[in-house]
């Protein structure tokens, strides 16, 4: 019975080991392995650079060049940044040791200090720099799919993340994306991505942008703030939800929703404001939901050019104007907090009747529902 007993006891302990051997993480099986050059596993090798080891490769594109279908490629901290540019074409996934100090600086005369050109990689931790003026941080280049780019500061570039046209289902997720040029992220027809749990602070022009008939994405949970602007979705642009986001202080509006407006001698030959007689807009369809517009300079958000948008449950405090309009028809306003709504000013019961007015040019939108108190957003 004892031997019998013993006999399970390591026949289970066995089991045991073999499967925390494989069930390892990267960070866990890079310490075990930093003078390895390549380490195998079920679904590819792994090929670190930067290493101590003679089997490290000195530089990431190295090994980006000798890594397969399905390889990840680890990269250590190094003592300085890395110098180079780097060109992902293959299905892989890139990790850096430590985002703040595994360092990429994009060289000078070279196009983006990160290009990805292959469907299904991945890219996470890492600090990336573009050559200052002249290189964007991260190009997803035309037709990619089934990218994420997660974990990342992207910094001091020319646009920080860049989705080329019809790049679809890119995850974008937990990075944080600050003093770049222009746009921190700018997506230009390209559908169907998911934007993230970032920090995007501090870009010269819009913290996030949708150009170019970009549809059915979603920004959720985002930090917008300190930009020149927030989000804007542009150029036709639309079916796209906005969720969760905390767009804050920015230079200019919060969000601005911009479409495309194309007129005919009808519309001039009526020449009654705000009528849409003779008036063709492009994008609209968005769904604004749930999120706080705060402290912005300009509009907390400002709708022109666009239809049939919903705007409902969201927190409009302390920006210059909370939100208005400018030829954009059929939008819902419905359920969204207004620090300036009459009911909050005059606190009686007779005005809190009131519905909440948002401007246009010389029509009127209205919030039925306006709330007392700010959502907890």
């Amino acid at each position: 019975m004892i031997n019998k007993k013993i006999k399970r006891y390591l026949t289970f302990t066995t089991a045991a080991m073999l499967i925390g051997i494989c069930i390892i993480p990267i960070s866990n099986a890079t310490i075990l392995s930093k003078n390895v050059g390549i380490l195998g596993t079920a679904s590819g090798n792994i090929l670190y650079v930067g290493g101590s080891g003679g089997g490290n490769y000195s530089t990431i594109q190295e090994a980006i060049d000798d890594a397969a279908s399905g390889d990840t490629i680890f990269v250590f901290d190094n003592s300085s940044p890395y110098q180079e540019n780097i060109r992902i074409n293959k299905q892989i996934s890139v990790t850096g040791e430590n985002r703040d100090t595994t360092i990429i600086n994009g060289v000078s005369g070279q196009d983006h200090a990160v290009r990805i050109s292959s469907k299904n990689v991945e890219l996470n931790g890492f600090t990336i720099i573009g050559a200052t003026g002249d290189q964007d941080g991260i190009t997803v280049y035309p037709l990619m799919e089934e990218i994420t780019i997660s974990n990342n500061i992207v910094k001091d570039s020319s646009y920080g993340i860049f989705l080329q046209a019809t790049s679809t289902r890119v995850t974008i997720n937990g990075n944080i994306i600050s003093n770049n040029e222009f746009e921190g992220i700018i997506l230009q027809e390209s559908d169907r991505n998911i934007i993230s749990g970032n920090s995007v602070t501090g870009n010269g022009d819009f913290g996030i942008a949708l150009e170019a008939i970009s549809k059915q994405n979603e920004i959720l949970d985002n930090t917008i703030e300190n930009n020149f602007a927030g989000l804007q979705i542009a150029g036709g642009s639309s079916q796209n939800t906005i969720s969760g986001n905390q767009v804050l202080n920015n230079e200019r509006e919060g969000i601005k929703v911009d479409g495309v407006i194309t007129t005919t001698n009808e519309f001039f030959e009526n020449n009654i404001t705000g009528n849409n007689a003779g008036m063709k807009i492009s994008g609209g369809k968005n769904n604004i939901r749930s999120n706080n517009f705060k402290e912005n300079n300009l509009e907390g958000l400002y709708l022109t050019g666009s239809n049939e948008n919903i705007i409902e449950m969201n927190n409009f405090i302390d920006n210059r104007i909370n939100a208005r309009f400018m030829f954009s028809f059929r939008n819902s306003w419905d359920s969204n907090y207004w620090d300036d709504w009459i009911g909050l000013k005059f606190d009686l019961p007779l005005f809190k009747m009131f519905p909440k007015t948002i401007r246009g040019l010389s029509f009127r939108n209205y919030d039925m529902n306006p709330q007392e108190e700010p959502y907890i957003i």
